[in-house]
């Protein structure tokens, strides 16, 4: 079980929109996403800038607002 870190509406919405983009799989380098979503896990960023959310992230995804 993972840890639920509480989330204000724009890190929410910002996971939601990564989850989405990945599922359309469209571009993510346009998502803004907060230093805190990085430094907790819930955000990856790969070496062309492209964010992805991390196995943690889809979990606290899962777990609901």
């Amino acid at each position: 079980m993972v840890k639920k870190i509480q989330l204000n509406d724009e890190q929410w919405r910002t996971l939601v929109a990564l989850h989405e983009a990945h599922t359309r799989r469209s571009p993510t380098d346009a998502i803004s996403v907060s230093e805190r979503l990085l430094s907790n896990g819930l955000v990856g960023c790969d070496r062309q800038g492209s964010k992805f959310l991390t196995e943690q992230g889809r979990e606290r995804l899962n777990q609901g607002r």
